[in-house]
């Protein structure tokens, strides 16, 4: 049987309702290993469940892995499928450097696909759909995955046994696509956690728990927990200030997209400027209205403005935010991005996607 036919005959049996995976031990074979990829990563993430419906197709071309809204994963061949059936199919001790690669930068791919079905409880694909096409909420959603993706990854092939089918993948890496979006992503989580005296990592990995309707709220919650605001706002003006300081991020945001068809190193340099004038706008955003409220006597909201941004409402006594664009980066901040490619190609349609 050619690797073709054993790639094919695998996602067959996968997606056959009388499939039955192995009861116990770690995956023998590219069906068993498809079987079981997304319970660990719900294992890893502490998520309450995955939206992943146990379905996995060959990804159409130009697409390295797609988590489809109905729930089906989408794989690459070449990239994705023909490496990991090649853990099974090889002895483990005939591997090259190069085929260790190929292997990793597999399953960094298979987890960040993962990372996208992943959600609290009663959280459903409509809504996340709906929010995922929100300003700002793609660039958010990606750039998660894809930087939790890479911190997780030597926890999940050791979950999954497959340093032992693969000896020294742990010691290969792979460097992260996204580059539009990991760096702004990083640069902001971080700072979430030194706001709130969180460890390093923790905003990251709690926004990895949620779906797109569940990302933006949670980046708000804290930054509005983690300064005076809660002493200071009456309750009835807490959802309008929220409302401005997430407006705020999501226009920094929402800039990232134009990046995508950059150069790896200019992107990633973009990225590092624009997460870095996001931080600047919130820190003046909350020290506003940390400064109004701390008055006597506040301004007074009015009903909602009918504005361009669908997400926008400004309230008295409070200048609208800022839209200057970030800064130019400098040089200091260029990394040097080379590796794989991106998992989709910058297209059209690209922001109803998640790839």
């Amino acid at each position: 049987m050619t690797a073709t036919d054993e790639v094919t005959a695998a996602l067959h049996l996968l997606n056959s309702p009388r499939y039955v995976g192995r009861s116990a031990g770690p995956p023998d074979s590219l069906p068993s290993l498809l079987a079981v990829h997304a319970q660990a990563a719900v294992d890893l993430s502490g998520a309450d469940q995955t939206a992943w419906n146990g379905h996995v197709v060959e990804a159409g071309e130009g697409i390295l892995g797609l988590a489809h809204w109905d729930g089906t994963l989408h794989l690459d061949r070449e990239c994705i499928l023909d490496p990991l059936r090649s853990l099974y199919a090889e002895p483990a001790l005939s591997r090259s450097e190069e085929d260790l690669v190929r292997c990793r930068e597999a399953l960094v791919t298979v987890l960040h696909e993962q990372s996208h079905f992943l959600g609290p409880a009663g959280a459903t694909q409509e809504a996340a759909r709906v929010a995922f096409r929100l300003p700002g909420a793609r660039a958010l959603e990606e750039g998660v995955a894809e930087a939790w993706a890479h911190d997780q990854l030597d926890d999940y092939l050791q979950r999954l046994g497959i340093d032992k089918v693969a000896p020294g993948i742990a010691e290969v890496r792979s460097t992260p696509s996204y580059q539009a979006f990991v760096p702004a992503v990083r640069l902001l989580a971080t700072d979430l956690d030194r706001r709130a005296g969180l460890p390093r990592g923790t905003t990251l990995s709690a926004l990895n728990r949620q779906t797109a309707e569940g990302q933006w709220p949670l980046i708000v919650d804290s930054a509005y927990r983690s300064s005076r605001l809660p002493d200071l706002v009456p309750p009835d003006r807490e959802p309008a200030v929220r409302l401005r300081l997430e407006t705020t991020l999501r226009d920094s945001f929402n800039s990232l997209a134009r990046y995508e068809a950059d150069p790896r190193d200019l992107a990633a340099t973009k990225s590092l400027a624009t997460g870095h004038h996001a931080i600047q706008r919130l820190t003046e955003e909350i020290a506003t209205a940390e400064a109004i409220f701390d008055r006597p006597h506040p301004p007074s909201i009015p009903g909602p403005m009918s504005e361009s941004f669908p997400l926008r409402k400004a309230f008295s006594g409070l200048p609208a935010p800022t839209t200057s664009p970030p800064p130019s980066p400098s040089h200091s901040l260029t990394r040097a991005a080379v590796g794989r490619p991106a998992r989709h190609p910058h297209s059209a349609n690209a922001e109803h996607l998640r790839r």
